[in-house]
């Protein structure tokens, strides 16, 4: 049984939702009649078209697939692209209700019978994806994909872009699940199409795909659109075994730990929330908040403020006032952040620590304590050092000359 979405596309979707005009304007935006027929015409003239009376026998697994899809309403016309080349593959473009599977190659002497079937529901699980839910999700991946194609977008939309085609490849793969009810057909069509062999066993690569694992935990994927077979099959085979419980593993395939030059819209706001937090922290004694410091502040985060009694905040949109204590959050979040991350905060240390000369006595040591406090020092003191150009026995009298 296939789920309504996978959670990241429901956050892109509820992400834009709260961007009303913008939302308004693609919910709104419909193909034309006459760019249908362009579309229709161009395809007639560089494909084969595929009768259900000629070709009865792929028509009765387009029809399969949408039976067992809840697709039964959809119109599906398929084609065979006239220009031969080595490239097996397949696609689907979902038009006024029409949809239209086009295959590459020679994909369909290729693969078996049940590998064919697996393709075919996989392309058609992109239309059910695209029409549940009113045809939201569509909409919101056609705002994620035109702003991050757009050439003044910023890094977040394009990896937003990036992991919300990730997921519909994993969430694709489950529909192929869905129909044949057998992962190993899913996967070997898979790797007949990667690598054009004639011959493949599913056993062997998801004992593949484990080592690579054993080997390197961390691993996720680094593809635009797609992601790495051997991550689709361990995806897939994790998802059959045990369901929802597989969700947290995938998504550490998929997204992996934030990096500094790799953020999408979700991390970024938590990276602006802890910068957010570790200033209010850091600066929290008041001798501290000098005119030139809170200059420096305020460029980050105009609003910036510290009550009377400093309140501390965990919350994603933070704000002073809140109940738990900013430290613990700091310490966990950095405690699991990649080098980039730690890199970026423990920079930010130093910029306050040496923005106002006439606090010198107090702005360093003040960084130094706190890069200890919150678990930063392995990072903060060999950038300190050799941004200040200091050899061992200099650092280490201008680390006694701070308390520390």
């Amino acid at each position: 049984m296939l789920p309504e979405a996978l959670p990241y596309h429901l956050k892109v979707r509820d992400h834009f939702k709260q961007q009303q005009p913008t939302w308004e304007f693609f919910a709104a935006a419909r193909t034309r009649e006459e760019q249908l027929v362009a579309f229709q015409t161009e395809l007639l003239k560089n494909t084969y078209r595929f009768t259900r009376e000629a070709d009865a026998a792929l028509y009765a697994q387009i029809d399969k697939a949408r039976e067992k899809l809840g697709l039964d309403e959809l119109a599906v016309t398929a084609y065979q692209a006239q220009y031969a080349n080595d490239e097996l593959n397949a696609s689907i473009v979902y038009l006024h209700q029409e949809a239209h599977l086009v295959f590459s190659g020679a994909i369909r002497e290729r693969l078996n019978e049940a590998e064919m079937l697996g393709v075919i529901a996989h392309e058609l699980t992109h239309v059910r994806l695209y029409t549940m839910l009113d045809g939201e999700l569509e909409v919101a991946d056609r705002i994620i994909t035109a702003i991050a194609n757009h050439p003044n977008s910023e890094a977040p939309y394009y990896e937003t872009a990036r992991l919300f085609k990730l997921y519909t490849e994993i969430y694709c793969d489950r529909g192929a699940y869905a129909v044949l009810g057998d992962t190993d057909a899913v996967i070997t069509g898979l790797l007949k199409i990667a690598t054009g062999l004639t011959e493949v066993n599913a056993a062997n690569f998801m004992s593949q795909a484990e080592s690579i694992f054993t080997a390197e935990p961390g691993t996720q994927s680094e593809t635009p659109t797609h992601p790495e077979n051997f991550i689709r099959t361990r995806a897939l085979r994790l998802w059959q075994e045990q369901q929802d419980q597989a969700e947290q593993a995938i998504t550490r395939m998929i997204e992996g730990r934030p990096e500094l030059d790799r953020l999408d819209l979700f991390s970024q706001a938590t990276l602006h929330a802890l910068t957010r937090n570790l200033l209010l922290e850091f600066l929290q004694p008041e001798q501290l908040r000098s005119a030139t410091v809170l200059g420096l502040a305020h460029q980050y985060f105009p609003d910036l403020s510290w009550p009377a009694t400093t309140a501390t905040n965990t919350s994603a949109n933070p704000g002073e006032g809140a109940t738990e204590n900013i430290r613990e959050r700091l310490v966990t979040a950095l405690a699991g952040a990649q080098p980039s991350i730690r890199d970026y905060f423990s920079y930010l240390l130093l910029d306050f620590a040496l923005v106002d000369p006439s606090l010198e006595e107090l702005l360093p040591g003040r960084a130094l304590a706190f890069a200890g406090e919150i678990g930063l020092s392995a990072v903060y003191e060999p950038i300190c050092k050799k941004e200040l150009q200091l050899g061992d026995k200099k650092w280490q009298q201008y680390k006694r000359s701070h308390g520390i």
